[in-house]
């Protein structure tokens, strides 16, 4: 380790060099630098120069004006920190993009301020290429781990996912809106459990993320010898896997745990408490976010014990040079990193859960604590949640449901993709919307229990619960009618099988009109009523028909009926005819007369006679007597 302090800041597309070494050629000027990383957030940089040559100047802000805001905008810059009279030492902390200029606090009144990202989160935060007029940048996919979610939405800006490190996951369907690719990263591992860390032009993502990315997930070498010979030597932070050593400045144990988060059983994790440690070290450019570190305190030396730094800050100015952060405790998951979200270890969620309770109060965090917060409150009280029908009052058009979906892996839909806890809260006698309702008229439709009710939340009232439809849900897995594009159908079962958990079974009852207008009923027996006087009265249940009988009938009387046996019987209104017709063929019949006509030939018979006449010629059967005329 040197004593000398040295810096170099290069923008290597307008050749320019800013350092405090007078035997390099670029720019002398004193500099204060601070570079930011931290897990799940942007890292970024302020570089501070006391002088800067208008030519400089003129090139910067020319190249910064140029795309600014877009993915190829801002100026390259490479920031390189290290001491004079260690070579050795000195390594660049940041590759970025210098995305804003102004005026330094710092040296008044020439000094000149430079801000700006890191290189793969200036990539994500400025990726447009999926956004469309509403000014949000969109991520839509079917059954996709998500892993290959992450790996799209990185890539599609021109970033790079680290390779091994982003578990796979359970295949998922993923909707994401936001401004843009960073948001919707972070959403994406906020849905999964997972985090992501932003570094050295890369990125990771996954259940438990370390630095190197691919090392193996573990805080110990092959050799802990080592690590312990260092950290019995002197007070210092080391991080085996690399083998960096630093020496302690300052050491403060730290217990963090989530504080005034609203909670509900069963639809939030359980508070969290951890222990970490805030450190500052003499300056090290090697030491990045990620990494896993023991430290020369007791209580803190085992190496065996991981801890991970979750944020991190280089600063150097002519002050000194130092690196100051916080490590949190740290479940590797089983075998190293690169496994399922979804297994143990860190990949039931617990490292991002670690990591948001120790995060420290910056305004990055104090703006995700706040959002958290929001999120926490709509889990609590939503305005648009899910249940499951318990039992449910027919006349009366109101439920009972069960409500809160429980733990559980993380889903990227869990309105469908949960199953509600069967213990979970319930509430009783909730209205159910319809289509059509005024007074006792409208459309009632079956509620059974076991039904996925969407569920609104009157001014986002939990007392005030209505229930605005169902959905077929995926936990447990209900099959869906087998429905063509173009469908409108309703079907319906004909037997409910018995017990607590009730399924349809046996035959459907259908009515579906398809997309080119043929309709088709099936019904297990209908009844048609056709008349004002034969309707009943309004709000009284019509009286359904027998099964596997086909009725129709008619106000005056008249009635048509199917038989289960096939028989048809036709009966007409007293007074009333029936009348068949086909071209010039006719068949009347009467209560007390039954006439045939086909064209000018008819045929007549009555209880009392029988008559014909054809071709001019009738013939007449009455009381025994034949007459022929």
């Amino acid at each position: 380790m040197g004593v000398i302090l040295w810096y170099r800041v290069a923008f290597p597309t307008l050749g320019l060099t800013v350092s405090n070494d007078a035997t390099s050629a670029g720019i002398l000027s004193d500099a204060a630098i601070t570079v930011d990383h931290a897990l799940s957030q942007a890292g970024g940089f302020t570089v501070e120069l006391a002088a800067l040559p208008l030519a400089a100047h003129r090139a910067l802000s020319g190249a910064l004006d140029d795309k600014r805001g877009e993915a190829g905008g801002g100026v390259p810059t490479v920031i390189t920190l290290g001491y004079l009279d260690a070579p050795g030492s000195r390594q660049a902390v940041l590759r970025g993009r210098v995305t804003g200029i102004g005026v330094s606090p710092r040296f008044p009144p020439l000094g000149v301020c430079l801000t700006g990202d890191e290189e793969a989160a200036h990539r994500l935060l400025t990726a447009t290429g999926a956004a469309d007029g509403d000014g949000l940048v969109h991520y839509h996919s079917v059954q996709t781990t998500p892993a290959a979610a992450a790996k799209a939405i990185v890539e599609r800006g021109g970033g790079t996912l680290a390779t091994g490190s982003a578990p796979a996951g359970d295949p998922q369907d993923f909707n994401l809106d936001g401004p843009n690719d960073f948001e919707l990263l972070s959403d994406l591992a906020r849905d999964c459990g997972a985090e992501f860390l932003v570094q050295d032009g890369t990125v990771q993502f996954g259940a438990a993320v370390t630095h190197p990315p691919s090392g193996p997930g573990r805080s110990v070498p092959a050799d802990p010898s080592a690590a312990l010979s260092a950290l019995a030597g002197e007070d210092a932070l080391i991080a085996p896997a690399t083998g960096t050593v630093a020496r302690l400045a300052s050491f403060r144990p730290v217990r963090a745990a989530t504080a005034a988060t609203l909670r509900v059983a069963g639809d939030l994790p359980d508070d969290v408490s951890v222990a970490a440690f805030d450190f500052t070290v003499l300056g090290t450019p090697e030491l990045r976010t990620g990494q896993l570190v023991a430290a020369g305190v007791a209580g803190f030396e085992n190496p065996l014990r991981g801890y991970r730094i979750i944020e991190l800050t280089h600063s150097s100015s002519r002050e000194g040079y130092v690196c100051t952060g916080r490590a949190a405790s740290f479940t590797a998951a089983p075998g190293g990193i690169g496994l399922g979200l979804d297994t143990g270890g860190g990949g039931d969620g617990a490292n991002r859960r670690n990591t948001e309770a120790a995060r420290r109060g910056s305004p990055a965090a104090v703006v995700e604590a706040i959002s958290q917060r929001i999120r926490d409150a709509r889990a609590v009280s939503p305005s648009v949640d899910v249940g499951e029908v318990s039992a449910a009052k027919p006349d009366r058009r109101v439920a009972d449901l069960r409500y809160g979906q429980g733990a559980g892996p993380p889903a990227a839909a869990p309105s469908v993709d949960l199953a509600v806890a069967p213990g979970g809260p319930v509430l009783h006698g909730k209205p159910m919307a319809a289509p059509f309702a005024w007074y006792n008229t409208g459309l009632s439709v079956p509620v059974y229990p076991g039904m996925r009710a969407l569920l609104h939340g009157v001014r986002g009232s939990r007392a005030d619960t209505v229930v605005g439809g169902f959905l077929w849900s995926n936990e447990p897995a209900m099959a869906r009618p087998a429905a063509e594009a173009g469908d409108w159908w309703l079907c319906l079962p004909t037997e409910v099988s018995p017990g607590p958990d009730p399924r349809p079974i046996g035959k459907g009852a259908n009515d579906l009109t398809a997309a080119d207008g043929r309709r088709v009923i099936e019904a297990a027996g209908l009844k048609v009523v056709v008349g004002t006087a034969a309707c009943s009265a309004v709000g009284d249940r019509p009286t359904e028909g027998d099964a596997e009988e086909f009725q129709l009938s008619h106000a005056s009387g008249t009635a048509l009926r199917i038989g289960p046996g096939g028989d048809v019987d036709l009966t007409a209104a007293a007074g009333a005819e029936v009348t068949v017709t086909a071209g010039q063929t006719s068949v009347t019949v009467s209560a007390d007369q039954v006439q045939v006509a086909v064209g000018p030939s008819r045929l007549s018979v009555t209880a009392e006679q029988a008559s014909v006449s054809a071709g001019g010629v009738g013939l007449t059967l009455k009381q025994g007597k034949v007459a022929i005329g």
